[in-house]
């Protein structure tokens, strides 16, 4: 058979095995393709089509050498393209950058690109290239809500407000089903500290999509906020008739705890907590209940269950603020059940971790804080006020630092001290003066996640 011949059989086996992937039959798409590569090696398609294959079946680093491959036979912008997404898929974004940059060059800048490309410079922090490129796949697909809906919580996090609040605006105007322009101005209105028109607003969308229970829980919430929470509870009981309210069950009984642990109702806050972890499924975490029902444990001096949630989330080995809380919380609940050899073993542990992960994130505030925490524990309260120095130095308004120096001041007698940093932490954040549910999380969150 003649090299043409053979090309052409290649080519015919590359469709043949495109046809079959899209029909789901994907081992016999995969013979099609080594049938393809032993009869042509050099026909680009056969490691683009296997780079596909390999996506479809979430094995990324083998699409990633597949792309590569096909870019060693013809520099194409739709492969450098493809490869970027790989590397995206496999968390190199900076790499997945430089190839998306790759594929510009050889022309392949569609809508799609920019929009990667947004998403890209996203995970690596730079925000506002990330908008730039939303923007650009808006401009070139102005069709497409999603980029639009991309863009607009990127303002959000840049705290773009007022030009965000005329891009939603828009999107509504222009999408007015979709439910992100709806859920958008909310969170936009409450960040602005509109409440009561948030929750006009949110009762207005409510009304206008009746079954819609996304909609409906953005008026429940906006309620609460508006300190109207005995209001907020009786709609959230009127929702569960709503035929759709099960796919949305878990945020609702999330509130519920919230706003029963802000009543001061621990014990109803609690047994709520635990329906919502109950409805979690193989393969689920949800960590934000899980850690309201270790802090509502601690508060009860439940720390044996408070010691299984915080042993629960470190076994879960995700590291997220809820693993580095999770670590202090394990050491400090042995203490508290007597444990204290262990619990000083762990406290040492967790001091050495923390410092190991903040000379890989030197930003990360919050690691820093338990370490604070985690040395104030140990009674070595020189080294924590000094820690702490150093965050106030970088951010003076963290309220929650001022406390800890007012735990360390009283522990090592200087009241003054003590009463001062605590008036400070109180001027900045004065929800965290004691109440009945002292120590729990901010009960409502303002914005979805």
């Amino acid at each position: 058979m003649s090299s043409n011949e053979n090309n052409l059989k290649a080519r015919d086996l590359n469709q043949q095995a495109v046809i079959l992937m899209e029909a789901g039959n994907a081992e016999l798409a995969q013979q099609k393709l080594d049938q393809a590569i032993a009869l042509d090696p050099m026909v680009v398609d056969s490691y683009k089509n296997y780079g596909d294959y390999y996506i479809a079946k979430e094995q990324y680093q083998e699409a990633k050498n597949a792309y590569k491959k096909a870019l060693l036979i013809e520099k194409r912008g739709e492969l450098y393209f493809l490869l970027g997404n790989a590397c995206f898929l496999l968390d190199q974004f900076g790499e997945g950058v430089e190839n998306y940059n790759l594929a510009i060059s050889n022309g392949y800048d569609n809508d799609e690109m920019m929009f990667f490309m947004g998403m890209a410079y996203e995970n690596t922090g730079d925000s506002q290239m990330a908008i730039r490129y939303f923007k650009k796949a808006c401009d070139k697909n102005p069709a497409r809500s999603d980029y639009q809906v991309k863009k607009i919580y990127a303002m959000i996090d840049q705290q773009m407000h007022e030009a965000a609040e005329q891009e939603v605006d828009h999107l509504i105007a222009n999408s007015p089903e979709l439910f992100d322009g709806y859920n958008l101005k909310t969170i936009l209105l409450i960040q602005r500290g509109a409440i009561k028109e948030a929750i006009a607003f949110t009762k207005m969308a409510a009304e206008k999509f009746p079954e819609d229970v996304d909609l409906r829980f953005n008026y429940v919430k906006t309620v609460a906020l508006g300190g109207n929470l005995n209001e907020s509870l009786d709609l959230i009981e009127d929702t569960i008739r709503f035929k759709y309210y099960k796919q949305s069950e878990y945020k609702y009984l999330l509130l519920k705890a919230q706003i029963c642990a802000e009543q001061g109702e621990l014990d109803k806050a609690t047994q709520v907590c635990e329906q919502c972890v109950a409805l979690e499924q193989e393969g689920d975490f949800f960590n934000e209940v899980r850690f309201m029902l270790l802090n509502l444990y601690i508060v009860q001096k439940k720390f044996g269950e408070a010691l299984q949630y915080a042993e629960d989330f470190i076994e879960y080995k995700r590291e997220d603020t809820y693993y580095y809380s999770a670590l202090y919380y394990r050491a400090f609940c042995k203490k508290q059940l007597g444990d204290v050899e262990q619990a000083v073993a762990l406290y040492k542990d967790a001091v050495s971790f923390y410092r190991l992960e903040t000379l890989q994130n030197p930003a990360a505030i919050d690691i820093y804080i338990y370490r604070i925490m985690a040395l104030k524990d140990l009674e070595q309260y020189e080294d924590a006020l000094e820690l702490s120095d150093f965050v106030l130095g970088v951010n003076s308004e963290v309220a929650e630092v001022y406390v800890l120096r007012s735990d360390i001041f009283n522990a090592l007698g200087k009241k003054t001290l003590a009463e001062q940093a605590l008036t400070k932490a109180y001027q900045l954040k004065p929800e965290l003066k004691p109440t009945e549910s002292a120590s729990l999380p901010k009960a409502i969150s303002e914005q979805e996640e």
